[in-house]
């Protein structure tokens, strides 16, 4: 298949199946936040699931617009998966609501 062609910013629906336990689960949507430099050369990628239930927002999460639809990223479940993993690419943030994503995964991740 060759090396799936991603970009950071974009939203791809993520067959996250098996998991185990606390783990995201199911196919839903995730946002890629590895470099574009890595997403151009490696066969896998760090992506922040998403979530549309957007009733409260932690600090290790932040909300973005999806192809016009306000979701929720979250950072305590960011994930390094297979390319093979990514189905269908759903549209793309924009820089603004990235950086939000940026910070909760600095908060989650104690930076």
């Amino acid at each position: 298949m060759g090396i799936r062609k991603i970009k950071r910013g974009e939203v791809w629906w993520v067959n996250f199946d098996p998991s185990i336990s606390g783990e995201i689960k199911k196919i839903r949507p995730a946002l890629v936040i590895s470099n574009d430099y890595a997403n151009e050369h490696s066969n896998r990628a760090q992506v922040v699931p998403l979530t549309s239930n957007v009733e409260r927002c932690y600090p290790c999460e932040a909300f973005i617009t999806v192809d016009g639809k306000k979701s929720k990223a979250m950072a305590d479940q960011i994930i390094t998966v297979s390319k093979e993993r990514l189905k269908n690419r759903i549209g793309l943030v924009v820089n603004s609501e990235i950086s939000l994503v940026e910070h909760a995964i600095k908060i989650q991740l104690g930076l």
